[in-house]
């Protein structure tokens, strides 16, 4: 520990506060009818059956996805394709100024 943080007096947080209110029992359960049950389990175990775990995670975590809206998505992709096209040009310069001088010095 260096000497710096030896001198620093230690910052001690104040205890948290307890809750004021304090339930007293068990919390109450929702009103399922027996053939609601029956049937939201028989639906569980088909997903469960026809759908591995890591697919419905896969879903899961798409429906949180903030998606781009129309505009964003067509400015993005001309942006893309703007430099895609600029940088495949220059390149292409670069090759062309190469070969005509690899051409007309070293091959002569």
């Amino acid at each position: 520990m260096s000497r710096a943080m030896r001198r620093q007096a230690l910052v001690q947080k104040p205890p948290a506060k307890s809750p004021s209110f304090r339930p007293s029992g068990p919390r109450p359960q929702r009103k399922q009818s027996q053939a609601a049950a029956q049937e939201a389990a028989r639906k569980r175990s088909l997903l469960d059956r026809i759908l591995p775990a890591f697919v419905r995670d896969i879903f899961a975590e798409l429906k949180k996805v903030s998606w781009p809206t129309r505009e964003e998505t067509t400015r993005l992709t001309a942006v893309v394709i703007t430099v895609a096209v600029t940088m495949g040009m220059l390149l292409g310069g670069v090759d062309i100024s190469f070969n005509w001088l690899i051409d007309n010095t070293l091959l002569r």
